[in-house]
């Protein structure tokens, strides 16, 4: 019982640890979907157990059973998630799936386990779908923000060439290889192929993603455009100031990493290190053989 105890207190303290170092905002690029967008070569990164998407049954159960849920804010934030994900279904099928998952968990945990425990596992498959959604939105954020400043670069490298800023935008679509922030770009440059305002589609793009860096860069574009700033300029301060964001995101993390390995060296590690230490002589301590007994006689 005691070495089950040591172990299972070694893997949760690994966890732990793990957890610590690299926490949940990094990056988990997954195989992608090719296809093409308005034209222009582009990849939808999916998560590897929704590439196939739903049968045609199960959405419009999907619908029949969760109509009256239509209103509800959480589907329309659900929506923008999965719209943002670029998953091929909708809100109301990732709903009927947490209430299969609710239910089909809770009965088989009952089933194989005990009836107490059936609402936890209810809960659990209930939120879980929820749980992978958020992970995919922060890693798809996260990576956006990390392919910025060399997207940045090609944009100014393109712009100081001679070419304006559309004709930037396409080259990269076309000949850059595809990255979540390539994506959005090729939704920008859609939207105003199809009649938008650049700026109108820059700034839907910069409250679709709602991160400080891209509004930074619609800003960006948007003040150069009106105010005659040269873009060239513009757009490698932005590239260096979102590359200094980065490093110093880096340095916050490297000194947060110290703070959060306290918790399973005091709780896990050095239980253990005292169990393996102390344990044989407290034992032999108990059981008398610890002082050998003097003899009496001379």
């Amino acid at each position: 019982m005691m070495l089950y105890l040591v172990f299972a207190l070694i893997i949760a303290s690994v966890c732990l640890i793990a957890l610590g170092i690299f926490p949940s905002t990094r990056l988990r690029l997954r195989p992608s979907l090719t296809g093409e967008f308005w034209g222009l070569p582009v990849q939808r990164q999916l998560p590897n157990f929704f590439v196939s998407g739903f049968p045609a049954v199960f959405k419009k159960a999907s619908v029949f059973i969760n109509r009256p849920f239509l209103k509800l804010s959480y589907i329309n934030s659900l929506q923008e998630k999965l719209d943002f994900l670029k998953l091929p279904f909708g809100a109301l099928e990732v709903f009927l799936l947490k209430e299969l998952l609710l239910v089909g968990l809770g009965i088989l945990v009952a089933i194989a386990v005990s009836a107490s425990f059936a609402w936890i596992a209810g809960l659990v498959g209930f939120f879980l779908p929820d749980i992978i959604i958020n992970s995919k939105v922060r890693s798809r954020k996260d990576a956006i923000v990390k392919f910025l400043p060399e997207t940045v670069d090609l944009i100014d490298l393109c712009i100081g060439a001679g070419l304006d800023f559309l004709s930037a935008l396409r080259w990269i679509l076309k000949n850059s290889l595809s990255n979540p922030f390539i994506e959005e770009l090729a939704t920008v440059m859609h939207e105003i192929q199809v009649g938008r305002s650049r700026s109108e589609a820059l700034k839907a793009m910069a409250d679709r993603l709602r991160l400080p860096d891209i509004s930074s860069f619609s800003r960006t574009i948007i003040l150069a455009e009106r105010m005659g700033i040269s873009m060239e300029e513009a757009l490698k301060n932005l590239a260096q100031d979102t590359r200094d964001n980065r490093f110093q995101k880096g340095e916050r993390f490297a000194i947060k990493a110290s703070l959060k390995i306290l918790f399973p060296l005091l709780f896990f590690i050095l239980p253990v290190i005292m169990i393996v230490v102390a344990g044989p002589i407290i034992i032999k301590f108990t059981q008398g053989s610890l002082i050998p007994a003097t003899s009496s006689g001379f």
